[in-house]
């Protein structure tokens, strides 16, 4: 009897023995994948909280010190939107062959409008902006021919410029910006010649057209007063 019970004492330590060990192994498998899950879920929530995202946000498209020259050329800035009409010339009262017009002036540009007759009919509008200065002016002047690269020669008044800039304005009149670029001086000057039947003259129908800038003109102020000259309408 007494050697059965030794056995039995025997066998259920060998269980108890490898029970433990499977026991332990159950526990620290549990606890390493306890941790992991713990730990994935401190990382889910840092990076859902903005603040300790590690997540680097995008640069920015544009940055803002550039000059609007050196913009992409899909960033350029917006023709600024007219501010005022403005009606200006003389009618066929005067005796003169102008016209009386409206022209949409841009923010930023002041204007100066005057009409004087003393013995002969003048009226004179001046758009200002900085140092730009575009003038319309209708008198009892003479015309002239304006000649451009490859035109003969024309005896007679005429003025010769080796670039030029077309404009149509809103009455379908063609215009050109004329320059030279080798002019010299602090200041440039550009005039508007209009398109006859086979040729370019001046003054205009609006009157002779001139425009003074610095020397070296930024493009924007040009690209301001051929939007305004392409808005001249004439008044019936």
């Amino acid at each position: 009897m007494g050697f059965f019970v030794s056995v039995i004492i025997r066998a259920m330590d060998k269980f108890f023995s490898i029970f433990g060990k499977v026991a332990l192994a159950l526990v620290v498998v549990g606890g390493i994948a306890y941790g992991a899950y713990s730990f994935g879920l401190n990382v889910t929530s840092k990076n859902s909280g903005g603040a300790a995202s590690t997540t680097a946000s995008p640069a920015p498209t544009t940055d803002p010190g550039l000059r609007p020259e050196t913009l992409p050329s899909d960033m350029t800035t917006p023709t600024p939107k007219a501010a005022k009409t403005i009606k200006a010339g003389l009618d066929a009262s005067s005796g003169l062959s102008f016209t009386k017009y409206q022209i949409n002036v841009l923010g930023g540009w002041t204007e100066s409008h005057s009409t004087t007759n003393e013995g002969t009919w003048v009226d004179t509008l001046t758009l200002t902006k900085g140092t730009a200065q575009l003038k319309i002016f209708q008198a009892a002047t003479g015309g002239a021919m304006c000649l451009y690269t490859d035109d003969p020669d024309f005896e007679g008044p005429s003025s010769r410029y080796d670039s030029f800039g077309e404009i149509t304005t809103s009455d379908n009149v063609i215009l050109r910006r004329g320059w030279n670029t080798t002019d010299n001086g602090t200041t440039k000057g550009f005039t508007f010649c209009q398109k006859g039947t086979e040729s370019f003259g001046q003054p205009t129908v609006f009157g002779h057209m001139s425009l003074t800038t610095p020397a070296n003109p930024d493009g924007a102020i040009l690209e301001e007063v051929d939007a305004m000259v392409a808005s001249l309408t004439k008044i019936k």
